[in-house]
């Protein structure tokens, strides 16, 4: 934490470096906010600051109306962090405590309760309790705002137990009720109107949420690189929607991205991606949001980036011709490691004709909440005893006709001819052996793909697991686990795009352990500008 004059000078100039990494709690009118927030700066003595906004909501502090710092990116320091405090941050935002309770969340860390709470108490100052309560308000306002639903079905959607904890919690935080926040919002241009649905749980129509981040967005980046690994059904990308089927833990559901809003023209402050989500079960919608979240990478700090990365000689311009890079994220760890993996022994088109086989043949064919098919990605318990025989004969026949299998929405301009025409070759024999290993270590719980896992430990799982090459165990930490600093030296994607890069005339040959260092804690976006700057070699897709 800052000391306090220093605190105070960001807050007084509204520095939006400062902005996520603490709030300012005013003792004379009881309201807590973000630094920049455009109030009258308050005096001195009226002034305390907190780390995490659920710390000042504890300390009875209620979130201020103007700038809104509980729809705020969280402080990206908890996403760069791996330690027992990141990880239980991490883990309570998405829901944790109110899935498996306290002691769950404890045991999952490998610890005691009493040893979380002294760790968070002493790092943010709220325990476990406090923090998953902010979460829950957060979880209802965001309902109350976005939908029509009735407000029981909102208190139990959030995590509430009764509705008098609903609405004392709600007050507290807000300083009004449920249902004069609805009421409110029914009024203001936009706001939701209309009758409530039928049905205790009902859900009329999808949620539409809004998620801000810290501008700037490289959304088309963003949304290409999804578009290479779109499989059929699953996932779909068009010109600036991300549509694809989630599985939760209470259910599964379908989430649409709608990056339309996330333009360079707009002002900061109301850039955002818009979000409209068909649940099963109302109860996972904080999951939902904390996976579109990650998905998209909206907790990135781009300015920390490019200010380390920026002046770097090499990656310099690369950061300066795409402000905003992001590191694409994951729905389904489990999902998008079998993807990377994949890419290891086959080229990008021969990788999603396999993942797309996986899917037709052992996915769990679901109906979405909208009607539509959405079938989700084999399990790990269905692929570990899975007979890949007829995922190598196909593979091997749509190489022999030439036939791409990324599915209607790909991109065909990408596709590369197939490396093992006509037969299955060891490629394909190796990828699908490779895919049966880890899904044994993840159904096994000999490893776990969650972001908020250890990351050490699920590295190390990943490096003892046979034929998994150490750049690839990068990639998956990088993509599925959220380490923003993974990076291999011996990545053949990295090395032939620092060997493309334009080199002054006399200059030594480009080493990437010669620059990695200059890039930490940062090299995972390191690694994605280099490769979204520079053509793959043959067989490697960016990214």
């Amino acid at each position: 934490m800052l000391d306090f004059e220093t605190s105070y000078r960001a807050m007084a100039s509204r520095d939006s470096r400062f902005d996520g990494t603490f709030y300012v709690a005013v003792t004379t009118t009881g309201v807590y906010c973000r630094p920049v927030c455009g109030s009258r700066t308050p005096k001195r003595e009226n002034v305390r600051f907190f780390r995490i906004a659920a710390a000042a909501g504890a300390a009875g502090f209620r979130a201020c109306r103007r700038c809104r710092p509980e729809v705020h990116p969280s402080a990206p320091e908890w996403n760069v962090r791996g330690d027992l405090v990141a990880r239980a941050l991490r883990l309570i935002a998405r829901g944790a405590v109110d899935e498996i309770g306290v002691a769950g969340v404890a045991a999952q860390l490998a610890v005691s309760e009493r040893h979380l709470h002294r760790q968070l108490v002493a790092e943010v100052g709220v325990g476990p309790l406090a923090l998953a309560l902010n979460r829950r308000n957060q979880v209802a306002r965001l309902l109350i705002e976005s939908s029509a639903l009735p407000l029981l079905d909102v208190a139990f959607a959030a995590g509430y137990s009764s509705i008098r904890q609903f609405n004392d919690g709600f007050r507290a935080a807000f300083g009004c009720s449920p249902r004069e926040l609805r009421r409110a919002g029914r009024t203001r241009p936009g706001g939701q109107g209309g009758a409530p649905p039928d049905g205790p749980g009902a859900q009329a129509g999808p949620l539409v949420l809004r998620l801000r981040y810290r501008p700037p967005l490289a959304a088309g980046a963003l949304l290409s690189w999804f578009r290479d690994r779109a499989l059929p059904g699953v996932e779909e990308v068009g010109d600036r929607r991300l549509r694809r089927a989630l599985r939760l833990p209470r259910g599964s559901g379908r989430a649409e991205l709608d990056l339309t809003g996330c333009r360079a023209d707009r002002d900061a402050g109301h850039q955002q991606v818009t979000v409209r989500l068909w649940l099963s079960d109302l109860r996972d919608v904080t999951a939902a949001v904390r996976r579109c979240r990650d998905l998209l990478d909206l907790d990135s700090d781009p300015a920390a980036v490019a200010g380390t990365l920026g002046a770097d000689p090499l990656l310099g311009p690369l950061v300066r011709a795409t402000p905003g890079l992001r590191v694409p994220g994951s729905a389904d760890g489990f999902e998008l490691a079998v993807r990377l993996l994949t890419e290891q022994y086959l080229p990008p088109a021969r990788a999603g004709q396999l993942c797309g086989w996986l899917v037709a043949r052992y996915g769990d064919p679901l109906t979405a909440p909208d009607g539509g098919p959405a079938p989700l990605f084999p399990s790990p318990a269905a692929l570990a005893q899975a007979d890949l025989t007829g995922a190598l004969a196909e593979t091997a026949a749509r190489a022999a006709t030439g036939q791409a299998a990324a599915g209607p929405h790909a991109d065909t301009a990408t596709a590369r001819p197939a490396a093992e025409p006509g037969a299955p070759g060891p490629g394909t024999s190796a990828a699908c052996a490779g895919v049966r290993t880890l899904a044994g270590a993840v159904a096994g719980e000999k490893l776990s793909l969650e972001r908020d896992e250890d990351r050490e430990a699920a590295v190390a799982a990943l490096c003892g697991l046979p034929g998994v090459e150490p750049w690839t165990v990068q990639r998956i930490a990088m993509h599925v686990l959220g380490d923003p600093d993974a990076f291999d030296a011996g990545e053949p994607a990295v090395r032939a795009a620092l060997q493309a890069l334009p080199v002054a005339p006399g200059s030594p040959p480009r080493d990437p352990d010669g620059h990695a260092h200059r890039w930490r804690p940062w090299r995972s976006y390191a690694v994605m500008h280099l490769c979204s700057a520079v053509p793959p070699p043959t067989g490697r897709q960016p990214g």
